[in-house]
């Protein structure tokens, strides 16, 4: 059976990494999450990481061609015969676009992209309470309209490709991965045989 590439697109705070850490034990995929990627860089306190640094610390998105980098360099290290889930990326249009052109290169190809639906309210609760460094009522409003304005297109392009499928995200985190398991196109488990649901 093909490895199964997954992407995991919701708000700050929709519980993506955990989802995909999920995804990872169940089907025993690599995970990818670029906001692990990136605050690795920041901590090596790397060149890149001190460029990456600022765009964090505003709540912008990485520029794409830093993003593209670490996600090359990480790509490289999972065997072919391994499937992806991916977390935190893309975050938008451009980054849908550039992420398909550098699985391409790779002799891969997603299969399925999982929308975790998060109310703004629930999505501000838990990233204040998360109390990061960076989780202040300021940045995180402004993650969230920046989150809003570039979600909407990035939608649209996965739902005409016929790979978008939604998923309520609130909950425990077991109940919401046995709706993603059931929102899944395909036959890898016995739960898949449901159809896909209408967004």
């Amino acid at each position: 059976m093909a490895p199964l590439h997954m992407v995991l697109l919701g708000p700050p705070g929709s519980g993506k990494g955990t989802q995909a850490r999920f995804v990872s034990a169940h089907f025993g995929v690599a995970y990818v999450g670029a906001g692990d990627l990136l605050r690795e860089e920041v901590t090596r306190q790397t060149p890149l990481g001190q460029h990456v640094a600022s765009f964090l610390k505003a709540g912008d998105l990485v520029p794409l061609p830093l993003l593209l980098e670490l996600l090359a360099r990480r790509l490289a290290t999972i065997p072919p015969e391994q499937g992806i889930v991916f977390d935190g990326v893309p975050r938008s249009l451009a980054q849908a676009k550039a992420l398909d052109e550098l699985l391409a290169q790779l002799g891969r190809h997603l299969d399925v992209v999982i929308l975790l639906r998060v109310p703004d309210e629930v999505v501000f609760e838990r990233l204040l309470r998360r109390g990061r460094p960076d989780d202040t009522p300021d940045i995180i409003a402004h993650r969230l309209r920046v989150y809003h304005d570039e979600i909407a297109p990035l939608v649209a392009w996965y739902r005409e490709r016929g790979l978008l499928r939604a998923v309520d995200g609130v909950g425990a985190p077991d109940q919401v991965f046995e709706r993603l398991r059931q929102a899944l196109p395909t036959k890898r488990d016995e739960s898949f045989k449901n159809p896909p649901r209408a967004l």
